[in-house]
């Protein structure tokens, strides 16, 4: 058992407040999550070898198990550590100087504090549990986490690397040097994201010096933390970060900006700003990794699938009201290692081929970000394989091409986006866009700057573009600029109207600040004397003869008013900034405007309320109020309300002078009253209703999101699983051993199997002689039993009337020659025996393979075609009349002695060459080969009388007859010469 030692810390970690007897120690601990396979036993011991008993830290392992057995990892590793090991059991709450182990065949991930098992995403495949569990443990523990990389093969903890350093937690890669297996570490080193790269028994002195830091630890004292700050000191830090990168950082957000500066303080033990302001100034190459540090993005492919569904089915909409001419243009604004710009190419593309566009409009992907790492990253387009996690296998076969273990972005999506640097602060923005992406950068913004951007993103896109924010995000006050097209996933449209540019005018990209319009003194002038006569007329119909009016958008804030409204509209009592109509209305008004308003909106037509009675003292208005919706193109839905004022109603008279045809007229009047009364009890009602269902879906939104806020993050990005694992006991001595085991294993059983199932007789010799294997076929060739493996093939007797040469088989293994040779049975069975050389898999030579095939009837075959062909061959020199065999090209195969003295010409000269030439040749006439060619053709006999044009004509009856085979491959055509006569 190892012995429990005290932590070592480091001598600034001393001035922490010390905790009083009897007091109660901090509930906040770190966590630290360490991930390796089952190759990395060594590592670990070296790990919990020199981490102390006591150090205040809970630690969770999370290995690649095999699922098919009980793991007993926690017994294997309480042998190297004095630290309890327990294994984790589903909902139970970690604790500080205790080790947790993940179970075999489960997905484990943490909140508050409790760790959460889960059935395995995929249980007989590739799968990613350390991922899984570093990113639930950055969104649970934040800067309070500690990521662990140890040997492992593939790519697992890449990705959740990338979420613990987002939330300022520690990272720690094994040195590749010191690993059995250097995959793991390497990739999360490519991420540049680690801060130590250590051997394994450094790593947990490093660790309690980083977090034990004053900066770092959460109870140290609030005081000692303040005497460490020194504004100066951090101006002056942004100060030497402007000069050297020309990037500022004063208008992010203070928090985030001092965080990361603590984490490199943190990281060099500096006591407190002021030095590490010093150091900057001497280490210009320091000012880059605190750059580096500060823009950390972090990314993958379909970041939240949901949010990306929903915009796949926005831009499906969009595209589909695009001309075949106009171009689609979409910019990612913080695209870091362009996982997310090639994730929105992919949707277009796949939006394209389901709306089955013939001619693909131009598509113009714009990624930019300010770190030229990450964009050198994102234009290779080469991401590990854990992709697999994030992407599906339908995308990896369109979109990637593999490449080893990693996977390329082809050339036809590459060449969709564009990488670009850019300081979204200070540098122009891409325009006339129908899409753009800014997720999870804003929150690092002061709101003064978000004011300043979203009215930017605003003028940026066309006209029913879509905004695609984070879900931590928010377009804050413009709800006049953005429409929410889903609230859930931060997708919103562009409201149609002008933006507001008092809003853009000292955007801090501008040099200075410009007005919009400066107008000389003599302008002046000259403006005023160039009025026209429309204008003066209009201007005086517009204050002197209309109604009093007032201009209101869709949610009443008055946008323009005319006339005289005071009568109408009146401020509240209090302190009030109100612009909205509904606010400002006399009493008696509110209801008709707010329902005359909404029907306006909803109809398009004018709505009309007439016989407002609108008191004032002892005197009564008859009002009625006209409402028009206004619609213009690129105007947000806007609405004009005019008010009429019928006159005064004095109250005392209508009381003393009342007749009975005024009490009729009164009569009728409170009719008409009523009846307008219960229309708006109805309006009421149903305006009422509908609000409670609106407040009611709102309400099981809001609900459905707090399920989801609480439910554990994102199922685990999963990845090859690298090796299994049998006896834990003994994983440290054996495993590769015994992974390898298995695999021969399997491997044997395959070949058993196969040689088995093949009908061919197969011998394996090394490269003595000696037999290996043997297929069950070869006993009944060679007096085998299962113990002549091993023994000389010269010392089994074999069936043969004729041993095997061994002298051709050490030739076959020598020169790497091929030996095919004829035998014979006692049984008077032919065997052809072909001799190849053994490869293995590294193309060594390490013996011979001997196939013996079956070949009796194929012998037999030959011996009745060789008879054949002799009893042809008489008969043929028994025919009269010369005759020649030929094939398809009309080449001569044979002729009887009769052809020959003929053409006087002997066998061997004649045997190859072509009938129809040599006719030609001989009798200077092309009628032989018409002959021969009608009879290739029509398939049948022909026969026609030739007439030679030599000196001596002479004149032959030939007759040419076709043989033909049913699958007509091997054609013979048999032409018989009679002489008949010479020519007169």
């Amino acid at each position: 058992m190892v012995k429990s030692r005290k932590a070592v810390v480091p001598e600034i970690a001393q001035k922490k407040k010390r905790v009083k007897a009897g007091g109660k120690k901090s509930k906040s601990f770190p966590v630290i999550a360490i991930g390796g396979s089952a190759g990395s036993f060594s590592a670990y011991e070296k790990f919990f070898a020199n981490m102390p008993a006591d150090s205040g830290m809970a630690v969770v392992i999370i290995m690649h198990l095999d699922p098919l057995h009980k793991s007993q990892l926690s017994e294997v590793m309480q042998r190297y550590t004095a630290i309890p090991v327990i294994e984790a059991t589903d909902g139970m709450a970690i604790g500080p100087d205790h080790i947790y182990i993940i179970p075999s065949n489960k997905d484990m991930g943490i909140h508050n504090g409790k760790l959460l098992l889960l059935a395995a995403s995929k249980p007989e495949g590739v799968r990613q549990p350390i991922d899984y569990f570093f990113q639930s443990l950055a969104n649970d523990q934040w800067n309070r986490s500690v990521a662990v990389i140890l040997s492992g093969m593939g790519a697992d903890g890449e990705t959740g690397i990338r979420m613990i350093k987002e939330n300022l937690g520690m990272t720690i890669a094994q040195d590749p040097q010191t690993a059995d297996y250097d995959s793991m570490p390497l990739a999360a080193i490519g991420t540049n994201l680690i801060d130590y790269v250590l051997a394994p028994e450094e790593m947990p002195l490093k660790i309690i010096q980083y977090l034990n830091h004053p900066v770092i630890a959460e109870e140290v004292d609030d005081d000692l933390k303040m005497s460490l700050k020194n504004n100066n000191a951090i101006n002056k830090i942004l100060m030497l970060l402007r000069s050297q990168t020309g990037n500022d950082f004063a208008l992010y957000k203070k928090s985030t900006v001092t965080r990361r500066i603590e984490r490199r303080i943190a990281y060099y033990q500096f006591t407190d700003y002021a030095h590490y302001a010093a150091y900057l100034k001497d280490n210009p190459e320091e000012i880059d990794n605190l750059f580096n540090e500060l823009l950390i993005g972090v990314t993958k492919f379909f970041r939240d699938a949901e949010a990306f569904e929903s915009l796949k089915q926005l831009l499906k909409e969009l595209i589909g009201r695009k001309k075949v001419d106009e171009p689609v243009r979409v910019w990612i604004a913080g695209c870091s290692t362009g996982e997310e710009a090639y994730s929105v190419a992919m949707l277009l593309v796949e939006c394209f081929e389901e709306l089955k566009r013939i001619i693909m409009p131009k598509v113009q992907v714009y990624a930019t970000d300010l770190d030229p790492a990450a964009l050198e990253h994102a234009r290779a387009g080469l991401y590990h394989e854990n992709i697999v996690a994030e992407v599906s296998a339908a995308r990896l076969k369109n979109f990637f091409t593999r490449e080893d273990d990693r996977y390329r972005v082809k050339k036809e999506l590459r060449d969709l986006v564009v990488f670009a640097q850019q300081n979204l602060i200070k540098d122009p923005p891409f325009i006339k866009l129908d899409l753009l992406c800014c997720r999870n950068m804003l929150i690092y913004f002061t709101p003064e700057l978000q004011k300043k951007i979203i009215p930017l993103f605003h003028y940026s896109l066309n006209p029913g573009g879509i905004m695609f924010m984070g879900p931590a995000e928010t377009i804050g006050g413009f709800t006049d600029l953005f429409r929410s097209l889903d609230p859930k996933w931060k997708l919103f449209g562009r409201q149609e109207g002008n933006i507001a540019l008092r809003d853009m005018i000292d955007f801090p990209y501008q040099a200075s600040k410009q007005p919009l319009h400066t107008v000389k003194p003599h302008e002046v002038s000259t403006t005023k004397q160039k009025r026209s006569f429309t204008d003066i007329f209009n201007k005086v119909l517009i204050d002197k003869f209309l109604p009093p009016s007032v201009l209101v958008n869709e949610k009443g804030d008055i946008l323009y008013n005319n006339g005289n409204t005071g009568k109408y509209l009146e401020l509240p009592r209090g302190e009030t900034v109100a612009n909205n109509i509904l606010k400002l209305a006399r009493e008696e008004l509110k209801y008709a405007l707010s329902s005359s308003l909404q029907q306006a909106l909803k109809s398009g037509d004018t709505q009309v309320r007439e016989h407002i009675t609108l008191k004032d003292g002892k005197y009564s208005h008859l009002v009625s109020i006209r409402a028009t919706a206004v619609r213009e193109h690129e105007m947000p839905a806007l609405v004009i309300f005019v008010f009429e004022d019928h006159g005064l109603i004095e109250v005392s008279k209508k009381a003393q002078h009342l007749s009975s045809s005024d009490g009729d007229a009164m009569a009728e009047a409170l009719k008409k009253e009523l009846v307008y009364t219960k229309q708006q009890l109805n309006t009421t009602v149903e305006e009422m209703e509908s609000s409670m269902e609106k407040l009611r879906l709102s309400n099981e939104e809001l609900q459905s999101t707090n399920e989801e806020l609480q439910s554990t993050n994102e199922e685990s990005l999963t990845t090859k699983e690298e090796m299994q694992s049998l006896n834990e006991e003994l994983m440290t001595v054996n495993s590769q051993y015994q992974l390898k085991a298995e695999e021969l294993t399997r491997l044997n059983n395959d070949m058993k199997n196969l040689l088995d199932a093949t009908e061919v007789c197969t011998l394996f010799l090394d490269n003595d002689l000696n037999i290996l294997r043997y297929t069950p076929q070869v006993r009944h060739l060679f007096n085998l039993i299962a113990s002549d493996v091993g023994r000389p093939i010269s010392h089994v007797v074999s069936n043969f009337e004729k041993p095997i040469n061994e002298d051709e088989i050490r030739e076959v293994i020598d020169k790497l020659t091929i030996k095919v040779t004829d035998l014979r049975t006692r049984d008077n069975e032919w065997y052809r025996v072909r001799i190849m050389p053994y490869r293995t898999l590294d193309n060594y030579i390490s013996g011979a393979v001997l196939t013996l095939t079956q070949i009796t009837d194929f012998k037999l075959m030959e011996s009745n075609l060789e008879v054949l062909k002799d009893y042809a061959a008489s008969i043929l020199n028994d025919l009269p009349e010369a005759t020649i065999q030929m094939n398809k090209n009309f080449v001569i195969i044979s002729a009887n002695g009769t052809a020959l003295k003929l053409f006087k010409i002997t066998q061997h000269d004649l045997q190859g060459k072509n009938a129809a030439e040599l006719l030609k040749k001989l009798w200077k006439t092309e009628e032989a080969e018409l002959l021969l060619s009608q009879c290739l053709n029509e398939r049948k006999e022909v026969s026609a009388a030739v007439t030679t044009k030599t000196r001596q004509p002479k004149i032959y009856q030939l007759n040419a007859r076709p043989f033909f085979e049913q699958t007509e491959t091997t054609p013979l055509i048999v032409l018989r010469i009679n002489e008949s006569q010479s020519s007169a």
